[in-house]
Order: C-alpha cells, then structure tokens, then sequence
C-alpha cells in the first residue's frame, strides 16, 4: 500500500511539504481500504466456503470493489468536512468513480494472480500426493520379499512356528495396506515393528535381542506409516542375522525440542562374515517419503559408530513433533533398500 500511495504522489503535480502530506493522507487512505477489505472478505468466508469458484471469484471482486466504494465516499465526506487539501475542487461522483475504476481493475489482477497460484498449488499437491502413493506401493514389495524370504527359511524346520508367522503375517500385511492415513503415532508404528519382530524371532531364535528405549512423551508423536519398520528390518537383515554370537538392536525414541529422534542401532558384523545385497530401496524410499510430507524440516541420517560393545550402526529418523494429524500433512505437501 504504501509503494502504491509514493506512485501516486509521485505521479501528482505535488512538490515539497505538499507532496509528503499527500503522502502520509494516501498512505492512511489505502491502508483504511486494505484492512477493511481483509476484513470483510474474511468475515465473508464463511458463506463463501460452499461456493463455486467461479462465484467465489466474482462475489470476492464486488466485496472489494463495494468496500473501496464505501470507504472513498467517507474519505471525500471527510475531506471536506476537515479541509486537508487532499482533493481540492474534485466532485464526489468523480472522486469515487475513479478510485472504485481502479479498485476493480486492481482486485481483478490480484484474484487472477490468487487464483492461478491457488491452481498451481493445487496441481503440486497432486503431484506429491501421486509419487507419495508410488512410493508407499513400491516399499510393500520390498517388505513382502523379505518376509516370505524368513517365511520360506523356516517351513522346512520349523512348520508348526511358520503356521504362528503366516498369521503374523497377515496381520502385518493388512496394516501397511492400509492408506486411510498416512500419519499414525508412535506407538501403531511400534505395534507394527513389534508385529515384524515377532517373525523375526520365530526365525532367529535368541540369537535377536531387542532394547526399547522410548519416552513416554514420544507415543502419541505422528510419524509416517511405514518408516521405523524398514529401519529394523534393515538391522536385522544386515547387522543381527550375519552375527554368529547374539546380537542387540537398540531403538530409542526421544524428544529434542520441536523434533521427534527415532535412533535405530545395531551391531555390525565382521568382515568375514556372510554378506546379504541390499538394493538401498527401504533407505531412499524413506528418505524421499519424509521429504514429500514435512520437506527439509526431516532427515533421515546414516552413520557408523562405537560403544561398549563395539562398532555399531546408526540410522536415525530426525522428524517435526507433531501431536494431531491435520489434513494438510496427511495429504502431502512438500517436495530404500
């Protein structure tokens, strides 16, 4: 408002200290019909809610235009009751003719520009929604491949305890089938991991330890569906089930001010030990899942480190906390092993 009213001035045949007291009167003349407009529009917004966009656009635009009307009729009125010298010799009709001429010509460019942005936001919004599903679709194969892998490894040994898995399983299977909602708290995904830890166990026996250190404040955090689970499976696959000896992953859960810390921690095995391939496929579709929804504010960080046991790897899942699930990040927003 204020770059338009020094336009103005600038445009007028004003000099000095005329010029700047035309200034500061248009600057409160504009300002008056800015706020007056926001609040009219906003007070409007609840009738305006059902409406078509075509509606909504024009009704938007006459509100705007009645407003600048209204409020450049009490100005003139004002004018000439005080004499600031803001118009001298202008009738009312021309006046308010052409402020509302140009008031109908500016909400025009302004609800066009609102509403291209508004239809760009819109196709974004798909776009992320569609890759969001591609790779919520492609992170199930890979979860299934594995668990029919420990399926299979346990038939022939175990057929009574691969009856217990299948049933597991199916469990499982109708949980990341599941896209109703894509933000779920801690503790179902918990659930979830617990779900898989259980096959995991049928198949390794004691040689899987598992440590949880998660803070009660943590449990109702909303994280993606899907997320810490492949971070264990990881564990498992690479880390626990290539140790001869037994082996402990550790899962910590924490709060660090405005972010959720999801660690994923587990031995990693010597050299000589047998190598499984991984794809990255679980690692990236993660990585790329996060981005979608909350954009650079997560990260998902990969590390080796040490304790007391020895060397370890780190994969630690650095999230927004967030509590309630709005729709704005259930629906993606944002821009594997």
């Amino acid at each position: 408002m204020a770059l338009i009213a020094m336009v103005l001035t600038l445009a007028g045949t004003a000099t000095g200290e005329a010029a700047l007291k035309q200034l500061l009167l248009l600057s409160i003349y504009l300002q008056w019909i800015g706020l007056c407009g926001a609040g009219v529009l906003c007070a409007a917004r609840r009738w305006l809610k059902p409406a078509r966009a075509g509606v909504l656009f024009f009704v938007c635009w006459g509100l705007l235009v009645l407003v600048t009307f209204l409020v450049s009729s009490a100005a003139w009125m004002l004018n000439a009751q005080l004499s600031f010298g803001l118009m001298p010799g202008v009738e009312l009709w021309s006046f308010v003719a052409r402020n509302v001429c140009i008031a109908g010509i500016v909400a025009l460019l302004l609800l066009r520009y609102l509403w291209e942005r508004h239809q760009w936001q819109e196709e974004s919004r798909a776009e992320a929604d569609g890759r969001y599903l591609a790779l919520q679709a492609r992170i199930r194969p890979h979860f299934l491949f594995n668990a029919l892998n420990s399926l299979a490894e346990l038939i022939p040994s175990k057929p009574e305890l691969a009856e217990e898995m299948v049933i597991d399983l199916s469990d499982l299977f109708r949980v990341s089938l599941d896209s109703r909602q894509r933000l779920i708290p801690l503790r179902e995904e918990i659930e979830i991991v617990k779900g898989y830890m259980r096959i995991e166990e049928i198949r390794l026996g004691d040689k899987l330890l598992v440590n949880w250190e998660v803070a009660e404040n943590t449990l109702d955090a909303q994280v993606p569906r899907l997320t810490v689970q492949p971070l264990i499976e990881n564990g498992v696959l690479h880390g626990v089930s290539r140790l001869r000896a037994r082996g402990m992953l550790h899962v910590i859960a924490r709060r660090e001010g405005d972010f959720l810390i999801v660690d994923v921690e587990n031995p990693i095995p010597p050299e000589e030990a047998p190598k499984r391939a991984g794809t990255g496929t679980a690692i990236n579709n993660i990585a790329q899942r996060i981005k979608l929804i909350y954009g650079d504010r997560a990260k998902l960080i990969l590390g080796e480190d040490r304790d007391e046991f020895g060397p370890l790897f780190r994969a630690r899942l650095r999230l927004p906390y967030v509590i309630h699930s709005g729709a704005e990040i259930n629906a993606p927003i944002a821009q594997e092993e």
